[in-house]
């Protein structure tokens, strides 16, 4: 996948022209952008209380407009009150366009889907794409109705998704939250609805034939492929390859910092490197298990004549005793042939010394180096390995010395390997043991500059080989053998047609097959077959084939640094000689080598000019993205209503960048659960511009903390590009407070609406409740703001259609109440619905948990009203003034009392003209204050419920409190006297009395004087209106947590009881 063209660059500090500097690569890797869209994980761009359970690709559509590629997600939100779920409809990331979520649909009461599947069908008509089988899943929910056409191939994974579409679906109609609390979630992702465009179909058929007087219904978009901007580099034209070989990308996985340095300046090396001769002989001798005279000087052919810096001597079979076959028998023989060896470099010995001297068992090397050289050889290791016996025994085997002459690395191996003509797989077996078994330790990287080691592996646990060297020499007893019949040998060698020899010479022919030995050489062949010899004379054995089974290779292994050409190896002389000690004859061979002497200052000064190359190169590459809008300013913030703000990313470098937010630390999100960025993590591409949209939503479970000051809405996030720089950006808020989730007491505590109290006033009013000094409760005190509710519904909410259940807006209500403005007019259906939704995001429902099981208990109306002993007082009145309010809406009459429909019609209008005008709520009144009568034309308001019972023992339990729903007690005492009139409401009966149906009509005589109102007209029979009402009462009665369907019913009787008192 091409990058798009990429813009230029700004001006930086450095030339690119400037031949001590790379220039600017145009585009970075093609794979980055492919393997980003590949790995594009839709819970990417979710909170982590956010999991999508399922996703299915589609194409989508509203009503008739075209048809849009996307993938439905089903997203599971984790909430307090229980699981939520929505179906999120997003289009993946493009290369022009980061994920984008088009539509939202919250599985609520009242969604709806439905699934059709489309059979295939013989036509061939133009219309032929909506004939093709495909399953379509319509979705509903309010107003928003969508359909997703699936391709008929994934049928088993559309049936999974309606299944889990209707488990969430039964979830939230069992739940008892109104639609206002849920779902609040949803308004931190942006949506953005479709464009009017056709996108392309990967769902249709092969092309077929159109005919050419139609206009298809779908257009196929075309992509066009970005010009490659490699020629713009100095205005010449470089291959792709070649410059990403030339200028590689250091952010890529693959990208090796340690190589990259190593190239560059190994390809300066003629800047800080000299060449120096040095000549090296090689011996190599099967001495057939003997042992060197003492004295001797036969060996000085062996040894040369000095004239060589580094003298190597390769022995087989130096000790064939039974018992050393399997344990080495010690050093002795090697110090022996060490002594023989000295005494065949005559005067030239003291100019010598032994460098080192390994062995195994039978095989055995020495090496002796010149001792003007033997300080600039380093780095000698050492590698035996057997492949006799079992695998292990010294019989057959193979040793290895590693060193580094000044800066050039040399590696010696001498081999003895199965023996025999017919043994040639076995010896092939041998040498791939070989190669790969004698290895060497890595040297110690304390001291060590990685980018001067050619060899030093990056991988730490992969060992040294013999191809890490600059020259590899092979010798020994290879046991290779002629592939001829034996006849046709003796024939050969009789008539000393060496060369026709060679011919059929295994080790020449496995050369140039590749089967063994690959890639070494070998000098040209002038002597005669070193095997077999007769013992003690110069005549071959003819009962056994003559072969050239002593050899000496050579190799200059692979290496990108250094090229071979530069060490020169040439082969000086290769040759037999006639020492008579074994059936074998010993072999030869000088070299001559430029090694590498380096000058450290200099070697320094170029490392220090690739550093900064490297440098460059990294900021060329460095992901990085220019950002508007670092310090986010959002204003004022109310309760339920976001506020969205933009950070603009723009990517002027040459490479994708990708970013994504930090979390201050790994057990934290990347920000507060009230704001969200989106999307939270994506690639920007060269060139191109993004848009993250940050949005803030302060729903019920987080207004209060803000409220009371436990919380700051303020937050700081860290915008992490990868393999770039962080960037933090700061969001900034004021939270204009609310009453939303405050408790009750702090409600009627409230001396004035919540906004016009400072910060230290609301913390002081939030503090725990302090317990009365005698029942264990803090005096109640009307709740204002609830107050001014029930009373706009008494006023106005007589009649009205759809109160308490129908959905609506009541953020203005809300803003109503915080703010003490006036309530809109003919709002009464937006009222009740605020009213229910204050009531339900109390942190504890009216009535306590601990009294629900009480509840479930309730037969009757008495029964259910003795529940409420033991209730706070504060929820106890604003319960039976919630009941009482929703009896008077729900009631067919115009009026409380049915023998003065006119008067009291006139004297409501009355009231609710006074209502406007009062400010306050009235003194809780004595208990034995006595209640007058309200003469007919009174108006009656269910503005004070009056306490009409006593009791000695238990008096503040078993009633009810005078509560003024006129705030009057911001009058004066005249206004009191003459708009107050309290009427009588029914109180809860006393507990004592209530142990059976029977005993109800025991209960004391109230002792006011009676009301001409005697009861509020009754609640009918059970419809499913009246259904619809109590499940709407429910969670603010019982609270948000679901229950089992026995209880739901009994919470239903309950409320239903109550609404008939």
């Amino acid at each position: 996948m091409s990058l798009l063209p990429s813009l230029p660059r700004r001006p930086s500090t450095w030339s690119i022209s400037s031949t001590s500097q790379p220039p600017t690569p145009a585009a970075g890797p093609r794979n980055i952008i492919a393997n980003s869209l590949a790995s594009f994980e839709p819970q990417s761009l979710f909170r982590h209380t956010e999991r999508v359970n399922l996703s299915q690709s589609c194409r989508v559509r509203r009503g008739y407009a075209p048809f849009i590629k996307a993938d439905a997600l089903l997203v599971v939100s984790k909430r307090e009150s229980g699981d939520e779920a929505a179906i999120f409809i997003v289009t993946p990331p493009t290369l022009v366009e980061a994920a984008t979520i088009l539509y939202t649909i919250p599985i609520i009461p009242g969604f709806k889907h439905r699934l059709e599947q489309t059979p295939p069908s013989p036509s061939t008509s133009f219309f032929q794409q909506s004939a093709k089988p495909h399953i379509t899943l319509y979705l509903s929910c309010e107003e928003l109705k969508l359909e997703l056409r699936i391709s008929a191939s994934q049928s088993a994974k559309v049936q999974k998704l309606v299944a889990e579409l209707r488990r969430q679906n039964d979830a939230a109609a069992n739940s008892p939250s109104p639609r206002s609390l849920t779902h609040s979630w949803l308004d931190l992702y942006p949506v953005k609805t479709p464009k009017e465009k056709d996108d392309v179909d990967d769902l249709l058929s092969p092309p077929v034939d159109i005919p050419t007087d139609l206009t298809p219904s779908t257009s196929t978009a075309t992509i066009d492929t970005p010009v490659s901007s490699s020629s713009l580099i100095k205005g010449t034209s470089v291959p792709e390859g070649e410059e990403e070989e030339q200028y590689p990308d250091p952010y890529l996985p693959t990208f090796s910092r340690t190589e990259f340095l190593r190239k560059r300046l190994f390809a300066r090396q003629d800047k800080w490197s000299t060449n120096e001769e040095v000549k090296i002989r090689i011996a190599t001798y099967n001495v057939n298990d003997k042992i060197p005279p003492e004295g001797t000087l036969e060996l000085a052919p062996l040894a040369g004549k000095g004239e060589e810096d580094i003298l190597v001597f390769g022995f087989q079979e130096a000790d064939l005793r039974r018992q050393s076959l399997l344990i080495s028998q010690g050093n002795s023989r090697a110090d022996g042939w060490e002594a023989a060896l000295f005494a065949g470099l005559g005067s030239k010995a003291d100019e010598f010394e032994k460098l080192v001297m390994t062995q195994y068992v039978g095989v055995m090397m020495i090496i002796l180096v010149r001792k003007t050289l033997k300080e600039a050889i380093t780095r000698v290791e050492t590698s035996e390995r057997g492949i006799g016996l079992l695998g292990f025994g010294g019989n057959k085997a193979g040793v290895a010395v590693r060193l580094k002459v000044h800066d050039t690395t040399m590696c010696f191996v001498n081999a003895h390997m199965a023996a025999f003509a017919t043994a040639l797989d076995r010896r092939r077996s041998d040498y791939q043991v070989l190669r790969t078994g004698l290895t060497f330790p890595r040297p110690n990287e304390t001291d060590l500059t990685a980018a001067f080691e050619e060899f030093l592996p990056e991988t730490k646990e992969k060992l040294l080989s013999q191809e890490d060297s600059h020259v590899l020499f092979w010798l020994g007893d290879l046991n290779y053998r002629i592939d001829l019949p034996d006849n046709d040998v003796k024939k050969l060698v009789e008539d000393k047609k060496w060369e026709d020899m060679l011919v059929k010479d295994q080790l020449r022919a496995d050369i140039v097959s590749g089967q063994s030995f690959a890639g070494l050489s070998e000098a040209d062949i002038k002597f005669p077959p070193t095997f077999k010899y007769v013992h003690g004379s110069t005549t071959h054995d003819l009962e056994r084939g003559p072969a050239y089974t002593d050899r000496i290779l050579y190799d200059l292994p692979v290496n990108e640094y250094t090229p071979p050409s530069s060490l020169g190896l040439k082969c000086d002389e290769y040759t037999s000689h006639d020492i008579l000690w074994s059936d074998h004859r010993p072999v030869t061979a000088t070299y001559t080598a430029q090694v590498r002497l380096v000058d450290e200052s200099s070697r320094g000064v170029e490392l220090a000019s690739v550093m900064k190359a490297l440098d460059r190169l990294e900021e060329v590459y460095r992901p990085s993205l220019e950002i508007e809008g670092t310090s986010l300013e959002f204003g004022e913030i109310r309760y339920r209503q976001p506020v969205e703000r933009e950070i603009r990313l723009h990517n002027m470098g040459r490479v994708p960048a990708t970013y994504n937010f930090k979390p201050p630390s790994s057990d934290k999100p990347i920000c507060k659960p009230f704001m969200w960025p989106f999307p939270a993590t994506a690639v920007v591409e060269p060139g191109q511009e993004m848009i993250v949209k940050v949005v803030i939503h302060v729903d019920e479970l987080w207004s209060s903390k803000m409220t009371t000051g436990t919380e700051d809405i303020n937050d700081v996030l860290v915008l992490q590009i990868t393999g770039g720089k962080d960037t933090f950006i700061t969001l900034q808020a004021t939270y204009l407070q609310s009453i939303i989730s405050l408790p009750l007491h702090v409600l009627s505590a409230l001396p004035s609406p919540i906004r016009n109290l400072s910060l230290a006033d609301r913390k002081v009013l939030a503090r725990p409740l302090a317990p009365s000094g005698t029942n264990g409760e803090a005096p109640a005190k009307p709740v204002r703001d609830v107050w001014r509710l029930l009373e706009y519904l008494m006023a106005s909410g007589k009649g009205v259609e759809g109160l308490w259940v129908e959905t609506s807006d009541i953020r203005e209500i809300i803003e109503c109440l915080d703010t003490g403005a006036e309530f809109p007019a003919d709002q009464a259906k937006t009222i009740s619905i605020a009213l229910l939704h204050i009531l339900t995001a109390l942190p504890t429902p009216l009535l306590p948990a601990s009294h629900h099981a009480t509840c479930s208990e309730a037969e009757d109306r008495d029964s259910a009203f003795a529940v409420l002993e033991g209730v706070p007082q504060i929820n106890t009145n604003v319960l039976i003034g919630l009941m009482s309010v929703i009896r008077l809406c729900s009631s067919p009459e115009d009026t409380y009392n049915p023998e003065h429909p006119k008067a009291q019609d006139e004297t409501v209008k009355e009231e609710a003209e006074d209502d406007s005008n009062r400010e306050g709520i009235s003194k809780v009144e004595s208990e034995n204050r006595t209640i007058s009568t309200p003469p007919p034309s009174t108006p009656v308001p269910l503005a004070n419920v009056v306490d009409t019972g006593e009791d000695d023992d238990d008096d503040d339990e078993a009633t009810l409190e005078l509560i003024s729903l006129t705030h009057s007690q911001d009058k004066t005492a005249a206004e009191s006297n003459e708009t107050e009139k309290p009427i009588k409401l029914s109180s809860p009966p006393k507990k004592a009395f209530i142990t059976s149906q029977k005993e109800i009509t025991r209960l004391d005589e109230p002792k006011t004087p009676p009301s001409n109102l005697t009861s509020l007209p009754e609640v009918p029979k059970t419809t499913e209106a009246t259904q619809e009402l109590i499940d709407a009462i429910c969670p603010a009665v019982f609270g948000q947590i679901p229950a089992v369907v026995t209880v739901r019913e009994k919470r239903r009787r309950f409320i239903k009881l109550l609404l008939e008192g």
